[in-house]
Parts: structure tokens; C-alpha cells; sequence
């Protein structure tokens, strides 16, 4: 209940929510509200595609790959959560790792809760609306990503300058470990095919 409440409440007053969860710390880790909120950002994302009106979608049913259309949504909150936990770190910040993680799960609500709607509403436009439909995708993508700017500001103590500042090196931090992660992929995937090879040939010989 606590949760939802939290939910309701970071629509209205997010730094009100940055406040409690900062007065929780010390208590024992609610891991839960993050993998409820992950899993129904996941959710939504998979209901967005199947039934947004055809005319407007971006993302062909009959194409659609799941993983990767949900990992385009999870892979930059959880990289960006490492990445502003990580400048927090070395430019005196103030919370935990999964303070970060937990109100950047919060921070998802308006995607959850709007998204839905927008969708079942997309089932009334045609393509002559694709531009209002393109817009409030924006501004609920924006809502989600102006919350996670407030909540590194207040829950840190920053100024706006500073904040900015944490804002691009995290940018910065995100980059180099999706570069990184690429770059071991490569070298992963060549590797796996030069054992590949090699077994290839020695089976051939050995006929």
C-alpha cells in the first residue's frame, strides 16, 4: 500500500517522495517496488505493441522482438542508475546505490500509468494524429526522465550547475559502458567462432 501511495504521490509531489525515501535509509531493502515497476514497465511496453492502432505504430507486430524492444526501455533506466550512482560517488553524493535504483523505479509511474491510455486512445486516431500521438509519447518519456533529473538533484543536496554537470558525466558514463559491453560482445562473439572453426576442421580431419 505504502508503495502505491508512493506512486500516486511522485505524479504530484516527486520531491516529497525523494524526502521519505530518504528518511527510510537504514531500514531493510525494498527490493520488491523495484522489480513490481521494472516488470510492469516490461508489461506495458509488450501491451503498447500489440495494441497501439497500426497506423501509428513504430513497431511492426509481425516483426516485433520482444526482448530487444524491452531491453531498449531497461537497459538505458538501469545503465543511467549505474552511471548517476557511480559520478554521486566521486562528486559528494549523498545516497545509496539503491536509493537511486528505487526512486528511478518510481520515476517510471507516468510511463505506466499513461501509456496504457495512450494506447487505447490510439485505437480512435488515424494517421492524420500521428503527430499528437508522437507528442504525448514525448512528453510521458520526458515526464520519466525530468523525474530522475529532480530526484538526483534533491536527493544529492546539488545545486543547478552541479547538477547539470553530474547529469553530463553520467551521459558520458552510460556511453562508455554500452561501448564496452558492445566491444566485449565482439570479442565474445569472434572468439565463439574461431573455437567454432577450429572444431569444424579438426572433426574434418579426423574423417
Amino acid at each position: 500500500m505504502e508503495s502505491l501511495k508512493l506512486c500516486v504521490m511522485i505524479l504530484f509531489h516527486p520531491v516529497v517522495v525523494t524526502e521519505h525515501i530518504k528518511r527510510q535509509r537504514g531500514r531493510r531493502a525494498q527490493w520488491l517496488p523495484i522489480l513490481v515497476m521494472l516488470v510492469l514497465m516490461v508489461a506495458v511496453r509488450v501491451f503498447s505493441i500489440y495494441v497501439t492502432h497500426y497506423p501509428l505504430t513504430s513497431v511492426s507486430v509481425r516483426k516485433a522482438n520482444l526482448l530487444l524492444e524491452c531491453g531498449k526501455l531497461m537497459v538505458p533506466v538501469l545503465t543511467w542508475v549505474l552511471a548517476s550512482y557511480a559520478m554521486t560517488t566521486i562528486l559528494d553524493g549523498e545516497t545509496l546505490f539503491q536509493e537511486t535504483l528505487l526512486f528511478s523505479a518510481y520515476a517510471l509511474t507516468p510511463y505506466i500509468v499513461f501509456t496504457p491510455v495512450l494506447t487505447l486512445l490510439s485505437r480512435l486516431m488515424d494517421i492524420s494524429q500521428l503527430g499528437v500521438y508522437t507528442a504525448a509519447e514525448i512528453i510521458i518519456l520526458g515526464w520519466v526522465v525530468a523525474l530522475m533529473i529532480l530526484a538526483l538533484k534533491e536527493m544529492n543536496g546539488y545545486s543547478g550547475g552541479k547538477t547539470v554537470l553530474v547529469i553530463a558525466l553520467s551521459l558520458f558514463t552510460m556511453v562508455m559502458i554500452w561501448a564496452v559491453v558492445i566491444l566485449l560482445y565482439t570479442i565474445a562473439s569472434q572468439f565463439v567462432t574461431m573455437l567454432r572453426e577450429m572444431f569444424y576442421e579438426f572433426i574434418y580431419r579426423m574423417n
